[in-house]
């Protein structure tokens, strides 16, 4: 028998960073605000072509920034993707197309004499 040792998830190097987690609430304040998603993306995309380098804090605050757009991105697509098959089904019952999630079992086949 073996016993399995707990170990700590490993935490991002960048939590700790104050530029990073500047720049993640600059995003969620941001998003917050009402600022379109697709500015938020071409924001963070300007600035990770204009971003020096080397390490610098300004690539942490960049880093963070980016990251969570993604993050927003991502989430929104999710969302617009559950609406849309909420969306389809409603429309397939309304047509007639899906009737019911149960399934109807077949009837066996009648056997005829030889």
């Amino acid at each position: 028998m073996t016993t399995m040792t707990p170990e700590a998830a490993a935490q991002s190097p960048f939590a700790s960073d104050p530029f990073y987690c500047l720049g993640v609430a600059d995003a969620y304040d941001e998003h917050a605000a009402g600022e379109d998603i697709e500015d938020l993306v071409r924001r963070a995309d300007e600035m990770l072509d204009a971003a020096p380098e080397g390490v610098v804090p300004a690539n942490y605050y960049v880093c963070g920034y980016g990251n969570t757009v993604r993050g927003i991105l991502n989430s929104h697509i999710a969302t617009v993707n559950a609406q849309a098959e909420d969306a389809q089904t409603w429309l397939a019952r309304k047509q007639g197309r899906e009737t019911s999630t149960r399934r109807t079992p077949r009837r066996p086949r009648r056997r005829t004499a030889s």
